[in-house]
C-alpha cells in the first residue's frame, strides 16, 4: 500500500507522515517543506539542545549544549550550526500531539531519524520518560500507523528498543 493511501486510510499523525521522498526523510522547515502545526512554538523549551547531539559543536547527545540560556533558548540562534537549523521536533509538526507530548514536559524529543525510523529520544536525567503512560500510548500510536516497513525506536542512555503496535521490545530482538 502507498504512502499516500495508507495517510488517507488510517489518519496517521503528521509525525508519522512528515516525510516527503524529496525531503531525503528529514524534516525541515522551508520551501516546500513539512509546515508547523498551528499555534505551536518551542517557547521556552531547549530539550532537543541537551537530546541531540551537535557534531560542530563537538557536543554529544545528551549533554546541555553550552550555548542554552535557561528558560530563553539558544545564546547563538541567528547564527546556530546547520545540524542545528535543520533540525526540527516532532511535536512542532503533528497538530495532534498535545502539550503533554512537548518534549519539555515529557522529556522526550520526538523525530524522523530517516524514511524508516522515527526516534523517540529521552533526555539521560530521565531515561525511563517514554514509559509515562501517554508517551507509550502515543509510541503505540505511531507503530500502528507507520506500516509494515517503518519503525519507531525509543533511544534511552545506552539502550535502544523497538515499538512495535502492542509492545516494547529491546532492538535486538525486534
Amino acid at each position: 500500500m502507498g504512502e499516500a493511501k495508507r495517510r488517507g486510510q488510517f489518519r496517521a499523525s503528521a509525525l508519522a507522515a512528515a516525510v516527503a521522498p524529496d525531503t531525503g526523510g528529514e524534516w525541515r522547515v522551508g520551501p516546500q517543506q513539512t509546515p508547523l502545526a498551528p499555534g505551536k512554538s518551542c517557547g521556552s523549551c531547549t530539550k532537543c539542545c541537551t537530546v541531540m547531539g551537535v557534531p560542530e559543536l563537538k557536543k554529544p547527545p545528551r549533554v546541555r549544549c553550552a550555548h542554552v540560556i535557561a528558560g530563553k533558548g539558544c545564546s547563538i540562534y541567528a547564527e546556530r550550526p546547520p545540524s542545528c537549523a535543520k533540525f526540527i521536533c516532532g511535536w512542532l509538526l503533528d497538530p495532534n500531539m498535545g502539550p503533554e507530548l512537548k518534549p519539555d514536559q515529557c522529556h522526550v524529543v520526538f523525530y524522523q531519524m530517516n524514511a524508516e525510523n522515527i526516534v523517540a529520544s529521552c533526555d539521560a536525567d530521565y531515561p525511563d520518560a517514554w514509559r509515562k503512560p501517554n508517551v507509550v500510548e502515543f509510541l503505540h500510536h505511531l507503530a500502528r500507523s507507520l506500516g509494515p516497513h517503518r519503525k519507531v525506536v525509543i533511544l534511552e542512555q545506552g539502550r535502544t528498543w523497538v515499538v512495535t503496535e502492542h509492545g516494547v521490545v529491546p532492538a535486538e530482538t525486534g
